[in-house]
């Protein structure tokens, strides 16, 4: 059995046994896993850390059997306050602990995030990033059914087949309009923020994808 160092990502703290913890991380090099902390919710505990959701660390892990155990913490790289604890923040922490597996391309993204500001335009270029990465960002420029390059707008778009849809394969559940699509564009480029409405399209889609609902959005209302 032997150490590695770590730098990850706490997405959720769970109580477990009468004084230790389970976290779901995202590292950045071992991605999305599950670490055992013994005595971690001791006052005060020997790790020197309070081992808050959206907080960075680095640590030594240790694979033992098919669990990783945390043996060490060696610096807090990334600790929020709780004024920090913004709508968007808990809503990237919900969506990135619901997603079952994960990479270290995504724990780039996270650690921009969670060291920003916290701000619309923040989570929007999160939000963008990682579903242009997994392939999941909505089809607009022609239907998702049968191809046909999109003409004008309003369009019609479905969340269910993930795009826009033409008036002879159906109907969507949503009306776009170029607003909408035109800052679509300026988020492609990384300036710019989503309208509300292309946001909520953009969640919507990916709760889709992962058969969920992301309980945090109510926050941003």
């Amino acid at each position: 059995m032997r150490e590695t160092e770590e730098q990850f990502a706490i997405l959720e703290r769970i109580p477990y046994r009468d004084a230790d913890l389970l976290l779901s991380v995202l590292g950045e090099h071992i991605g999305k896993e599950l670490l055992t902390v013994r005595s971690g919710r001791k006052i005060p505990n020997r790790w020197k850390s309070s081992f808050l959701e959206g907080s960075i660390l680095l640590g030594r892990i240790m694979k033992v059997k098919n669990h990783h155990v945390l043996t060490g913490v060696i610096a807090e790289k990334y600790v929020p306050y709780e004024q920090q604890y913004s709508p968007f923040m808990f809503l990237a922490l919900e969506i990135f602990s619901k997603i079952p597996s994960l990479d270290r391309s995504s724990f780039n993204l996270l650690e921009k995030f969670l060291t920003s500001e916290h701000r619309a335009k923040d989570f929007d270029q999160l939000l963008v990033s990682f579903m242009i990465n997994e392939s999941l960002q909505p089809s607009l420029n022609s239907c998702v059914v049968c191809g046909e390059k999109r003409e004008q707008f309003p369009i019609s778009a479905s969340v269910f087949l993930g795009g826009y849809v033409c008036s002879r394969c159906g109907s969507g559940d949503i009306e776009l309009n170029q607003a909408d699509y035109e800052s679509l564009l300026r988020t492609y480029r990384k300036v710019g923020e989503l309208t509300e409405n292309m946001r909520s399209y953009w969640l919507d889609i990916l709760e889709s994808q992962l058969s969920t609902k992301f309980l945090s959005r109510e926050g941003l209302k």
